[in-house]
């Protein structure tokens, strides 16, 4: 019988040791992935991205986040996005005090530093750089916006100091197949007019795809959802004055 009860008294044992370490490894994991997302949030380069890229083991669900709105440190800058599962990781820039935070940054012009008068695949892709001026990618957007509900907020300030913003509650670019097209486009809201409406459900045109037959990409300088070719041309030349 006593053996017997020291048996029972081992098993519990070792059952309660079991359940501890568990708990342990579970609490270390945790720390290591919070860690981990830490540091690749604070990633400064694209090359730095891919260096993660080359181990296929490495979990990014755990480590990225599904959009700004959702990016739990409330803070602006470089975060890893991962709209879903499927898709592969980015780098894009969070902005978390306009209009109460959540925005992904998509182009970002101040200075004229970079040239926006760019071919079709630097617009899929990307272009410039989220220290200065930039294109995120049409591709990126796309992604984006067919996952879930998005918004468009566009902010301008004029050289005098002024300041007017766009904002329209629904958002989404098609794909690459269907060229890009600005497929939604909700009710505006703001200061600064409303120049994108009429864009609405056009495809999108660079200097070597024209996909809105009026050459608007060349006459513009420029890359956008052009229409006749429209009021708004904001990846167009940029005059410093």
């Amino acid at each position: 019988e006593l053996n017997l009860l020291q048996h029972a008294i081992f098993d519990k044992l070792t059952t309660l040791q079991n359940h501890s370490n568990k708990m342990v490894f579970e609490q270390i994991a945790n720390t290591t992935a919070e860690q981990i997302r830490k540091e690749i949030q604070k990633l400064a380069s694209k090359e730095d991205l891919a260096l993660f890229k080359v181990d296929p083991g490495l979990y990014f669900r755990s480590i990225s986040t599904r959009s700004c709105k959702e990016e739990p440190s409330n803070r602006t800058g470089e975060f890893l996005i991962q709209p879903t599962q499927n898709d592969e990781p980015f780098l894009g820039y969070c902005e978390q005090t306009a209009f109460g935070g959540g925005w992904l940054v998509f182009q970002y012009r101040y200075d004229g530093s970079v040239d926006f008068y760019r071919n079709w695949t630097e617009y899929r892709n990307e272009f410039g750089s989220m220290d200065g001026e930039f294109w995120l990618g049409l591709e990126h957007l796309h992604r984006m916006t067919s996952a879930q509900k998005h918004e468009l907020l566009v902010e301008l300030k004029h050289f005098n100091g002024s300041y007017m913003y766009a904002r329209y509650d629904e958002f989404e670019i098609g794909n690459e197949k269907d060229q890009y097209p600005l497929a939604r486009l909700g009710s505006y809201t703001g200061t600064a007019g409303d120049s994108i409406s009429i864009h609405k459900g056009m495809k999108f045109s660079t200097k070597d795809r024209d996909n809105d037959k009026s050459d608007c990409a060349k006459l513009w300088k420029g890359a956008w959802w052009y229409k006749n070719c429209g009021y708004a041309n904001l990846n167009g030349g940029f005059k410093n004055g």
